[in-house]
C-alpha cells in the first residue's frame, strides 16, 4: 500500500504555494511516496482586525500546526521560517529549510513610484514595526498606517485607497506571480529585512527520524547555516517579529558576515552593527554582535518598547464586567469574541453546534472537478468557503479556481474568507439571508442560461436554490455539516443555572434548539437571551421564550452594537 505523507500548511495562497513546492521537492526525491497537503488555520489568520504588535507574536502562525502534528493529523508543517518562535516548543524542531528566496523588502505600488519618490503626502502601508521604524529614519514625516491581511487583500486595499503604497517582503509577491506590483526591491543599506526573511522551514516532531531523514535530501545547507545565525542573533535579543529589529547575512566561501539593529518604534533610537568572521562561527558571532547591540542602548530601548502594554484594560468601557454567553461554535474568523472584549467585556464560550467537513458523495466530487465548466460559485458563509476549499484541496492537492468561474458572496465576512484563498468576489450581497441574496444577484445580473454551483451546508434550506434555477442550471454540494455537540461546558451550564451572566447570546436556530437539550425546561423562562437576528428569535418566540434584545443586522457587528444600545439605554 502506498505511503502518504501528510505536509500540513496556513491556508492562505502562498502558504498553500510554499507547501506545495515543499511537496514537489520531496516528490522528485521520492516518487514511490504520496504527499498529501493539509490545511489548518493559526490565530493569526482568525485576527485580521487587529494589529500584530498589538496581539503578541509568540506562535501566532504555527501554534495550531504543531497541535496538528502531536495529534497525528499531519507529519510535518511548513511555515515561513520567520514566522517561528526562535525557540521551539517542546517536541518540536526545525527539519530542514529550502534554498533561500529573495529576503529584501519591496514597495509595491500601481504606478511604479520608489522609495525616493515618496512624500510625507503618501500613505505607506505595512504591517511591521521593524519596517516602519527604518522608514521613519528615512524620513520622520511619513505616514504609516497598519495593514492586515494575505497578499491580495492588501493589494485590493491599496487599489481601493487604503493607501497609495506599501512595504512588505518581496519574496512573497515572486512566489505568488504578482512581482508587476513590485516598484523597487529596498537595498539592505536602507532596509534590514526580518531575521530569515524569504526562507521556507519545515518544522516536524522531534523523535520523528523517518521523516526527518526524508527532508534531509531537499535541506539547503547555506540557508540553514545563514537563518540559524540570524534566529540566534533575534534569540539573544529575545525578539519577535513585532519588535523593531533585524538582521541580514551573507556567506562568502568560508566568510560570514551579518549586520544587525536595534531601533526605537519611532526610529529616533536606532543602534546598527556589522560582525564577521570565520563560517564555523557564524552563530557564535551573531550571538556576540546581539549583546553589542544590546550593551550599546539596546537593552534600555527594548526595556521601553515592551513596557508599552498592549493587553491593559480600560476600566471604562461601556460593556466592563459584563459576562456574555456565547453559543456559536469556535470558527476561523470569528470576529465576536475580539469586539465584545474590545468594550470591555468578558465572553464565556458554550458552543452549541459542531461544524464538520461533510462527506462528499461521488457526484460531488466530480462537481468539483469539473468547476471549469460552471459560471458562478456561490458561498453564503463563512464556513461554506473555508470548508469548500478544504475538500478542493483534499481532492485536488491545490486551492486554485478556474479563471473563467465568477464567485458571489454574501457579506464582507463571507467575502474576507474568501480573499484569505487568494480570490475576490465578482459579488457581493448586501443582506445576509439565502432569500435577500437570491433577489439581489438576480436584480444586478439577471442571469440566464447560467450554470451555477451551490456551496453550503447541510442545514441550508433550499431557497436559495429554487430562485437562481428560474432561467438557470443550479447544483448544490454540503461541503460542511452542522451538528448538535455530544457535551456542555459544565462549569458555564453551573454559571448559567446560578444567574452569573448578563446575557446568553444565540446566534442561529440551532444554537438555541440544542442548547434546550442541555437545560432544564424550567431554566429556559429565567433565561436572558441576546438574538443575533430576527430568524433566531422567531426560533426563540415559537419556543414560547422572549429574547431581551435583538440585532437589526444579522452578523457580529449588529449583535455587538445591539448589545452596547441595550446597555445605553
Amino acid at each position: 500500500m502506498e505511503q502518504t505523507i501528510r505536509i500540513g500548511t496556513r491556508g492562505s495562497q502562498l502558504a498553500i504555494y510554499q507547501a506545495n513546492v515543499v511537496k514537489e521537492a520531496l516528490a522528485e526525491k521520492f516518487p514511490h511516496l504520496n504527499f498529501q497537503i493539509v490545511v489548518i488555520k493559526t490565530k493569526g489568520d482568525k485576527i485580521l482586525d487587529v494589529p500584530l504588535s498589538k496581539i503578541g507574536d509568540k506562535g501566532l502562525f504555527t501554534k495550531e500546526l504543531e497541535i496538528a502534528m502531536f495529534e497525528d493529523e499531519i507529519d510535518m508543517a511548513v511555515h515561513s521560517l520567520k514566522d517561528l518562535p526562535t525557540r521551539f516548543p517542546e517536541g518540536v524542531v526545525l527539519g530542514a529549510v529550502l534554498k533561500r528566496g529573495e529576503v529584501r523588502d519591496a514597495v509595491i505600488s500601481t504606478s511604479g513610484r520608489t522609495l525616493k519618490d515618496l512624500t510625507v503626502s503618501d500613505i505607506i502601508a505595512t504591517s511591521s514595526l521593524r519596517r516602519k521604524a527604518q522608514l521613519l529614519r528615512i524620513n520622520k514625516d511619513f505616514n504609516i498606517v497598519e495593514i492586515r491581511g494575505n497578499v491580495n487583500t492588501r493589494i485590493r486595499k491599496m487599489e481601493e485607497g487604503y493607501c497609495t503604497v506599501m512595504v512588505m517582503a518581496g519574496a512573497g509577491l515572486q512566489r505568488l506571480g504578482m512581482d508587476q506590483y513590485i516598484s523597487e526591491m529596498i537595498d539592505t543599506d536602507l532596509v534590514i529585512p526580518a531575521c530569515s526573511q524569504g526562507a521556507i522551514a519545515i518544522e516536524i516532531k522531534e523523535n520523528d527520524t523517518a521523516i526527518a531523514d526524508l527532508l534531509s535530501a531537499i535541506n539547503d545547507q547555506p540557508t540553514l547555516l545563514a537563518t540559524d545565525a540570524e534566529r540566534a542573533f533575534l534569540r539573544t535579543l529575545e525578539g519577535g517579529c513585532q519588535i523593531p529589529v533585524g538582521s541580514f547575512s551573507q556567506i562568502a566561501g568560508d566568510q560570514f558576515e551579518i549586520t544587525g539593529f536595534i531601533s526605537s518604534i519611532n526610529g529616533e533610537e536606532f543602534i546598527k552593527e556589522t560582525a564577521s568572521g570565520d563560517l564555523h562561527q557564524a552563530v557564535e558571532l551573531s550571538v556576540q554582535l546581539a549583546e553589542r547591540l544590546l550593551r550599546k542602548g539596546g537593552r534600555e530601548i527594548l526595556k521601553a518598547i515592551r513596557l508599552e502594554d498592549p493587553f491593559s484594560q480600560n476600566k471604562d468601557l461601556p460593556l466592563s464586567g459584563k459576562i456574555f454567553i456565547s453559543t456559536r461554535a469556535p470558527e476561523a474568523g470569528d470576529t465576536l469574541p475580539d469586539l465584545l472584549k474590545a468594550q470591555g467585556a468578558t465572553l464565556l464560550s458554550l458552543p452549541m453546534i459542531e461544524i464538520k467537513p461533510a462527506l462528499l458523495k461521488k457526484e460531488d466530487q466530480t462537481e468539483l472537478e469539473l468547476l471549469g465548466s460552471y459560471d458562478w460559485l456561490f458561498f453564503t458563509s463563512r464556513n461554506g468557503v473555508a470548508h469548500f476549499f478544504k475538500q478542493l484541496i483534499d481532492l485536488t492537492g491545490a486551492s486554485e479556481l478556474p479563471a473563467s468561474l465568477r464567485v458571489a458572496v454574501v457579506g464582507t465576512k463571507t467575502a474576507s474568507e474568501l480573499e484569505y484563498y487568494g480570490y475576490s468576489p465578482a459579488f457581493t450581497g448586501k443582506e445576509h439571508g439565502s432569500a435577500e441574496m437570491g433577489a439581489e444577484f438576480r436584480m444586478v445580473y439577471q442571469p440566464n442560461n447560467s450554470k451555477i454551483l451551490l456551496a453550503l451546508g447541510n442545514l441550508a434550506d433550499d431557497t436559495l436554490e429554487n430562485l437562481l434555477a428560474v432561467g438557470n442550471v443550479v447544483a448544490r454540494i454540503n461541503v460542511y455539516e452542522t451538528t448538535q455537540p455530544k457535551s456542555a461546558d459544565p462549569m458555564v451550564i453551573k454559571q448559567i443555572t446560578d444567574g452569573l451572566y448578563d446575557l446568553i447570546l444565540f446566534t442561529s436556530p440551532s444554537t438555541f434548539n440544542n442548547f434546550t437539550s442541555f437545560v432544564d425546561t424550567s431554566l429556559l423562562g429565567k433565561l436572558k437571551i441576546g438574538s443575533i437576528g430576527t430568524t433566531t428569535s422567531r426560533a426563540i418566540l415559537e419556543a414560547g421564550y422572549e429574547p431581551l434584545m435583538t440585532a437589526k443586522m444579522s452578523n457580529t457587528e449588529g449583535l455587538t452594537e445591539a448589545i452596547l444600545q441595550y446597555y445605553k439605554n
